[in-house]
């Protein structure tokens, strides 16, 4: 998979000291406000649409985790602000590292350059997931209709990890199941525009509907998953799936993202 391109040196030292640093952990994805002590970040080059199929944000302001932060997709498109050595940046989880272990991310290269030296190749970083973070309206792109096999969906500026997209149909919704990938499908044979309700895991939802059928790109929609209040409460433990610590267009940056960051406190 060409997932990406690293564009970092590591000096032998620097590997040794990344190899026993202490990582500490006090998370879930879906949680409250999470820190990962101890953690350590190098830098990258993202493809094209990153594992999560949303795209990079611009500035290199967004980040790769491990495979449990990750969590099987249910990380994509959450934020983290990131605490280096030299201050604080926010970026979006866009990306999976395969080889990364709990408490270590890969950034954007502009991402790690606002908070670390290049030169460092990795440096000692705490992050924590935005609860709640500022984004813009939804942004959905919808594959399916005719020459498709099947719905297939991505959803972009949600902020938080979502917990169901659903299908309308006829008096009812149609759960879509979410992939590796990022990618939530559903059933075939769909003509005409569609509707789609969404949800994250700390109850907010929205119904987008007019979402056409085979765009290749992202629709804009005016709809807000949520906005204007105070972080939600906690979903139930039923709703949160246990994880690690976690956070697009190609030309729209969710509000905040890659910008300077309110220090992170564990």
């Amino acid at each position: 998979m060409n997932r990406r391109h690293l564009r970092w040196i590591v000096p032998a030292a620097t590997v040794l000291v990344a190899s026993v640093v202490a990582v500490v952990l006090v998370t879930q994805v879906g949680g409250s406000a999470a820190c990962a002590a101890g953690g350590s970040a190098s830098y990258y080059t993202a493809g094209r649409n990153g594992m999560c199929n949303l795209g990079t944000p611009a500035e290199g302001a967004y980040a790769a985790v491990g495979k449990a932060e990750y969590a099987g997709g249910k990380g994509c498109g959450t934020l983290l602000d990131v605490t280096g050595p030299n201050g604080t940046t926010r970026v979006q989880v866009v990306d999976l590292c395969p080889s990364c272990p709990a408490g270590k991310i890969d950034l954007g290269k502009g991402a790690f350059q606002r908070i670390g030296s290049l030169s460092a190749g990795i440096i000692s970083v705490t992050y924590a997931t935005v609860r709640d973070p500022e984004v813009g309206p939804l942004r959905v792109k919808v594959k399916g209709g005719k020459g498709y096999s099947s719905l297939s969906v991505v959803v972009d500026h949600h902020g938080n990890p979502l917990s169901t997209v659903e299908l309308s149909q006829g008096d009812g919704f149609v759960a879509l199941r979410h992939g590796e990938d990022n990618t939530w499908t559903g059933p075939s044979g769909l003509n005409g525009t569609i509707a789609l309700r969404i949800s994250d895991v700390y109850g907010h939802q929205a119904l987008v509907s007019g979402l056409a059928l085979g765009q290749s790109d992202f629709q804009q929609t005016t709809q807000l998953l949520y906005g204007g209040q105070s972080p939600s409460p906690s979903p139930a433990p039923s709703t949160v799936e246990s994880s690690a610590a976690v956070s697009a267009a190609p030309s729209v940056v969710p509000a905040g993202v890659g910008t300077t960051a309110p220090p992170v406190r564990c």
